[in-house]
């Protein structure tokens, strides 16, 4: 019975061709438009993947403003002079000492840069003319000192920006920054510096040269060897900028903020191995380090260039995902109406065979295979060309999501407090060293815009993916078969053929 079921089978196929051939393009369409969306979720998932390893997120300590404006209330109440109050508050910083074991949390950090910033005299050296001399000193570090009336005076025209490392040099990260000649600085190049062109060119120094500078607090000389030099576009940047490690910039510092090496540092921050987990890294340095928010400082989150590629990316995932759901219940209506139709078409022939003696399971079965056998054929053809429509939906889509960001962030450009891939968790944007906090946060979205212009999704069909689209085809065939299968259930050979008569 089985084999008559299999050959009867076969010679409905052949003899109803026409709705074979109809029944194999809905098959393919439909294989086609399910192999394009499980292509596309599986490389959205991996971009994901991919995201979070590189753009886990920076978390950075900074000053508490909110708890430093209650504290100046505090004291205006108390009678304080308000002049004075405003003249001699400084702004609270991390030491060196606690950054660097905040940095050795590893299953959170990938990475970390903080900065140190001074001044120093350039001794019998020439300086670069500038005709703003409030411009841009050479470090966003610079950018947030805030000097004393005593320290304004002392005779300093050389910049000293130390920073952890140097790939976190802002203008290197916007790209205005580039070594002309020689190397970049790391934490063991101590006493090793990287100077400006300008300044090189001046004072006829190259690479491997030594130079001095004295400390403006201490009148001591320190010998620095040249060990790169490089130019910056950037209109606002100062020639006589020297960059260094943190280690050598501290040699600058006067002897109470040296402290015994215990110095401060500004811009700590650090860089997430996954930005899920930046807030349970920044739950950990709360309870670990409670002496930061003692000394009113708080820990920010921003994953704002994560979010920026990740929000385009989620909403092809999510495309992806409704394309799915709506080509497989489009493909059970329509394959169920077929059948019920093929069903009622067939009640005389079905009536024959259930009086022959004939199972109505053998029935099922019977159509169930004529399903399968065209099915396959239809999968396999989509297997061919699904991945080659998964690529053209997929980059449609994402260069649409794409445009409707970038959109959105020009609408956001300038204006304070706008954020750029959602709410960010709740968390704040970390303040940006510049006069105008909001200026600086506008720059990190756009080098997050930027970033997002450039990505692409790798969509390729895996074995997995091709074994996903028969269970998911066959599964869609079972459940079509549901209905008909009732209508074969309730036939009795009798009615059908007295009908027939």
């Amino acid at each position: 019975m089985f084999r008559n079921m299999l050959k009867r089978s076969f010679l409905s196929i052949r003899r109803k061709l026409g709705r074979t051939i109809i029944l194999t393009l809905i098959f393919f369409m439909m294989a086609n438009l399910v192999l394009a969306a499980i292509t596309i979720k599986t490389a959205v998932a991996a971009q994901m993947d991919y995201a979070k390893s590189t753009l886990g997120g920076t978390v950075t300590i900074q000053a508490d403003m909110d708890a430093i404006r209650e504290s100046q209330k505090e004291e205006m109440e108390k009678g304080a002079n308000r002049k004075e109050m405003f003249k001699n508050m400084v702004r609270p910083a991390v030491t060196v000492e606690t950054a660097n074991k905040i940095a050795e949390y590893s299953e959170y950090v990938k990475d970390y840069s903080y900065e140190l910033s001074s001044s120093a005299n350039s001794a019998d050296l020439e300086v670069v003319e500038s005709e703003d001399d409030n411009r841009m000193p050479g470090g966003p570090g610079d950018r947030m000192r805030s000097e004393s009336s005593s320290e304004s005076k002392l005779d300093k025209d050389i910049t000293i920006s130390g920073i952890s490392a140097y790939a976190y040099i802002s203008g290197v990260q916007n790209e205005s920054f580039k070594i002309k000649d020689g190397t970049y600085f790391d934490e063991d190049s101590t006493d090793k510096a990287m100077i400006s062109y300008e300044f090189a060119e001046l004072n006829s120094l190259k690479v491997g040269d030594k130079f001095k500078i004295k400390n403006v607090y201490t009148e001591k000389t320190v010998e620095l060897e040249v060990i790169g030099i490089y130019d910056n576009s950037d209109e606002r940047a100062n020639a006589n900028a020297i960059y260094m490690n943190t280690e050598t910039a501290a040699k600058f510092l006067s002897s109470d903020d040296y402290n015994d090496g215990k110095y401060n540092v500004s811009n700590v921050n650090y860089y997430m191995i996954n930005s899920e987990k930046a807030n349970e890294f920044v739950e950990k340095i709360n309870a670990d380090f409670k002496e930061l928010s003692e000394n009113k400082l708080k820990i920010a989150v921003d994953t704002s260039e994560y979010d920026a590629m990740s929000g385009s990316i989620e909403s092809v995932g999510s495309f992806a995902t409704t394309i799915l759901i709506i080509v497989i219940v489009a493909a059970i209506i329509i394959i169920t109406l077929i059948v019920t139709i093929n069903v009622k078409d067939r009640r005389y022939e079905m009536g024959v065979l259930l009086s022959l003696g004939a199972h109505k399971r053998n029935i099922i079965g019977q159509i169930a295979t004529e399903l399968l056998v065209v099915g396959t054929l239809g999968f396999i053809l989509a297997s061919l060309s699904g991945t080659f429509l998964a690529k053209g939906m997929g980059q449609s889509i994402l260069e649409s999501q794409i445009a409707s960001s970038a959109q959105q962030s020009e609408r956001n450009f300038g204006r304070p407090g706008t954020q750029m891939g959602g709410s960010n968790n709740g968390s704040t944007l970390p303040e940006m060293p510049s006069d105008d906090a909001s200026n600086g946060r506008n720059m990190k979205q756009r080098l997050a815009a930027n970033r997002t212009q450039n990505v692409e999704l790798d969509i390729n069909a895996t074995p997995i993916d091709f074994l996903l689209l028969f269970v998911t085809g066959y599964l869609v065939i079972i459940l079509a078969l549901i209905l008909p299968s009732i209508n074969v259930l309730r036939y009795q050979p009798k009615e059908i053929l007295a009908g027939k008569e």
